[in-house]
Parts: C-alpha cells; structure tokens; sequence
C-alpha cells in the first residue's frame, strides 16, 4: 500500500512539472548580449531633470479586428483614432504617425506596453516591436528626434500567459528561482528587440515601469528586483532603471502608481501619474466607471494643479496616461472625438515642466492658519463627493448641519468620509505636521480613525494612506471633538484622489461629522 502511495504521488507530482515548459535559452531580437561598449555614446535623462513619457498600446490591428471589435462583433473602444485605415501594431507607417504625434505633444519617451509572454514569440507584443524600431530609424533618417524607447511591463501575464504546454496558465512565483528568471526573462526578450541606441534611459541605465504586483502568485522583496538587475548587467552590460508601481515589495529606483487618468495626479517623489479622464463603458464585464474629460478641463487642472509645486519640491518624471489606451478612454492621442485638443494641451504643460515653471494662482489660503469643513460654509477643506467606497448623506442635526457615513458597497466593515486640502494650504505644509479636530456625534460606530496622504512611507502604498490613529465612540449621543495629530504631511491626492479620510468601524458604522478643521501648528 506504502509503496503504491509513492508511486502515485509521483507520477501526479510528474504530471503537474511536466506542465510548466522551459524558458527559452535564446532571446528573440539581434540586440543580445550586449556589454557596456555597446552603451558608450547613448543618450540618456538625468535623474531629477524634468521629463515626461506616456505608456504607448500597441496591441490594435485593423487587418484582423484585434482590440478593434468585439468577439460578438460590437465596439471595443470608447473612445477612437482619428483614421483607421492604416491602424496596426504590423505597419511601421502607423508607428511613424503616432511617434510624429508624441513629438509634437513635447513627450520625451514612449513605453510600449508589453505582454511578452517568453517563448510566444508570435505574438503581437514582440511581432509590434520591429516595425515600431523600423518607424524611428526612419524618423531618426529624416533628421528628427522620435522619442526614447522604455518598457512598460505589464504584470498581468505573470497570471494569464497560457505558457504550460497544455495552454493553461503559469502563476509566477517569484520566490522560486524559475519564477524569477520567468520575470526577467519577458523583459530581456523585449530589450533585445530594440537598439541600445533607442533605449529610454535614467542616467545611462533603461527604464522599466512595472505594472501592478497582485498578478505574481509570491513576492521574494529581497530578491525579486535585485535578480533583475543582476542578469540585465550581465546580459546587456548595464543595470536597468526599475519603476515600481506602489504594491511591488522591494527596492526599485523609484516608485509610482497606475490610476492618474482616474485620480490624477498622483505623485510620489520621483513620479507623478496623471491623465485626462476615466471611461470604460466599451469594455464588457466591467461595472461603470466613467471620470469625464469635462472638455479638457480635467486634464488643466490635473497638469497646474502637478505645476503649482515648487520645482524642487515636485517629482521629476511625469508618466501621462496614456498615449491611446481606447478601450478606457484615457487617450491624449489624435482622435475622432477630440482631434488634436489633447496633443496640444500636453505640449503646453509638457514645455511648462522642461523648464520649471511654476504657476501660481491667487487663494485666500496661502497663509492661512487653518482650513475649515462644514457643511454650511467650507472654507479650504472640501468634502469629496459622496461615491466610491466613501457614500454618504447630509442630515440636520441639534440645528446645524453635519454628514453621515453610508453603505459602503466595496466593504462590510468600513465606512470612508474623504476630504481634499485647499492646494495652496497643502503646499505650505508639505512635510509638516497639523493638528486635525473632528467635531462628532458620539454614537453609531463604535470607533473612527484617520488615514492621510504622508511623505512617510507607512501604511499602504508608500504612505498614501498612513494611518494616525483611532478615538472610541462611548454612545453618549452629545458632540464630542477629537483631536489627532498628522506628522509628515504630503497632501499630494494620492489618498483615492484626495489628501485624508476618516475611518469608521463597528457598531452600526454610522458616523456623523459637523466639523473637521485642520490648523497648523
């Protein structure tokens, strides 16, 4: 019986192994291996001086409807290119109009974004990539300057890549040594494919911008990014410049977060995100979420809002997105609803960013001592509209006014009420602390806290939401005013848009505010 257990266990053992195929020995593209010669006369950007790039789809194709239509036949954008007649990831004349467009949006590189799955090599993220190559040398023949080459790794293939030899899916594990070097075996591929000359770079070494974390199956944090590095250097004779977005574990040379066109700008201290609006409405299966464009006004505000900072105390990189994801709605490219409008916004506020400028607009709270919410009369602190994870309603309550927490449909647990800070007041207390007073009724919840958006990296990404403790509600039903103090404050909206939320939890989860004030001290 013994010895038919182990016979089984291995032959099922066997089984599940034998489905994982090999990683391809050989990269697909003529640049490989490479050696620090082969960089010598690369041009590249500083770390600190302004720049901007934008993440380039390349995955369209008119020929055979891919991410054009449906499979039921219906539209799979929101919004669309200006002309279709030439639109495909195969014909290096469509990449030439697009880069032609970027130049003329004052961007200063392109990420393609990139579903390399290694060894499918077939696949219209490496089929894409010799044609783009080919529109820029050609670009680069006629005497201008295309922009710079980096990668976008979409980590969404660590989870759908379909890369076991029955055509199921390999769930990267990045704490195995087979994990890793399937991670970084997607990126070498793509590097390969395109001249060291092209590459968008950070003081010499090629950018990288990851994706979200959730796709890998494990995290290694002390090996995961290190790996990387190691076998580029050794691989192409220069380390990479590794973007993570917040989620990724582990040293990067910077940090960012996806979601500008939904919230921008988000910024971190090497990168702000941000975009022109949010609609998915072309996408099936997806629950409405739609951020409207309100005729380019989004973008202004998101862009002078990014240009208000002191030059020296803003990121440096700005990652606009996107160049033409259509499926989403975020595009600035040249197209059918908004011709060059956003092409041409971008180029004003790209030249603004070049150059450090800084705007500055008239608020009665730059010197303010304090900012105030109430519902009646808010004076520099503005209740976010009620939406989200953070619902909420106006009641009167003792002959004033005061709002409550509602259902959240995204938590059984917790309610959210999100407040947003004047921006000329957050800009004289960046990492500074202020003292916040909420003014509540002390019933429903049985607790609240506060989270904020903190220059210190504690809490969940990186600090966007630093948690600064919690008051108990007794359930005397008189108004009670808390006190919390908020160290290191950043106040950028990285907060789900915004700078700060209240956090309510237990009992009923009902918590009603009249007064939230935040004074410095």
């Amino acid at each position: 019986m013994h010895t038919v257990t182990v016979a089984l266990l291995s032959m099922l053992c066997w089984g599940a192994v034998g489905q994982v195929r090999e990683l391809p020995a050989d990269a697909p593209g003529a640049f490989f291996p490479l050696r620090a010669r082969d960089h010598r006369d690369a041009g590249s950007f500083q770390r600190g001086r302004p720049v901007v790039g934008t993440t380039y789809f390349y995955w369209y194709d008119i020929d055979s409807n891919a991410h054009i239509f449906d499979g039921d036949g219906s539209d799979a954008m929101t919004t669309h290119p200006a002309d279709m007649t030439d639109l495909s990831y195969k014909r290096a004349s469509w990449h030439q109009s697009q880069l032609l467009d970027v130049m003329d949006a004052g961007i200063d590189f392109v990420m393609p974004v990139y579903w390399g799955v290694p060894g499918d090599y077939d696949g219209w993220s490496f089929a894409g990539l010799p044609p783009l190559v080919e529109a820029h040398s050609e670009l680069e023949k006629a005497g201008l300057n295309p922009p710079a080459i980096g990668l976008f790794y979409d980590t969404s293939i660590l989870q759908w890549n379909r890369f076991n030899a029955d055509g199921s899916s390999y769930h990267v594990d990045l704490t195995t040594d087979f994990g890793k070097r399937w991670f970084y075996t997607a990126i070498r591929d793509f590097f390969s494919l395109i001249p060291p000359a092209k590459w968008a770079r950070v003081d010499g070494k090629p950018i990288i911008f990851f994706y979200e974390a959730a796709f890998a199956a494990k995290q290694d944090p002390e090996r995961q990014f290190a790996f990387v590095k190691e076998r580029f250097a050794a691989d192409f004779g220069v380390e990479p410049f590794l973007v993570k977005s917040a989620g990724w574990q582990g040293q990067a040379d910077a940090v960012y977060s996806w979601g500008g066109a939904v919230n921008g700008p988000i910024l971190f201290e090497d990168v702000a995100a941000l975009g022109p609006g949010y609609d998915h409405s072309a996408v099936p299966g997806r629950q409405p979420l739609i951020v409207e464009r309100c005729d380019g006004q989004t973008y202004i505000e998101r862009w002078t809002k990014l240009l208000q900072l002191p030059p020296g105390q803003r990121p440096w990189m700005v990652h606009v997105e996107t160049w033409n994801e259509w499926h989403e709605g975020t595009d600035v490219a040249r197209s059918r609803e908004y011709g060059r409008g956003y092409i041409v916004l971008t180029k004003l506020f790209a030249d603004m960013w070049h150059t450090d400028t800084q705007l500055r607009f008239g608020s009665p709270y730059t010197d303010a001592e304090r900012i105030v919410w109430e519902a009646e009369a808010p004076k520099g602190l503005t209740l976010r509209p009620s939406g989200g994870d953070g619902n909420w309603q106006i009641i009167e309550h003792d002959g004033s006014e005061a709002v409550v927490t509602l259902p959240n449909p995204h938590s059984q647990t917790t309610r959210y009420l999100y407040f947003d800070v004047d921006d000329a007041f957050a800009f004289g207390v960046r990492g500074k602390s202020v003292a916040l007073a909420v003014t509540h009724r002390d019933a429903g919840c049985t607790s609240f806290g506060v989270d904020y958006d903190s220059t210190v990296s504690e809490g969940p990404l990186e600090g966007s939401f630093r948690p600064a403790g919690s008051v108990a509600v007794a359930g005397s039903g008189q108004w009670k005013t808390a006190h919390f103090a908020l160290p290191e404050c950043r106040f950028a909206g990285r907060c789900n848009g915004v700078d700060l939320r209240l956090v309510a939890t237990g009992g009923n989860m009902e918590l009603a505010v009249r007064r939230v004030e935040i004074a410095k001290p």
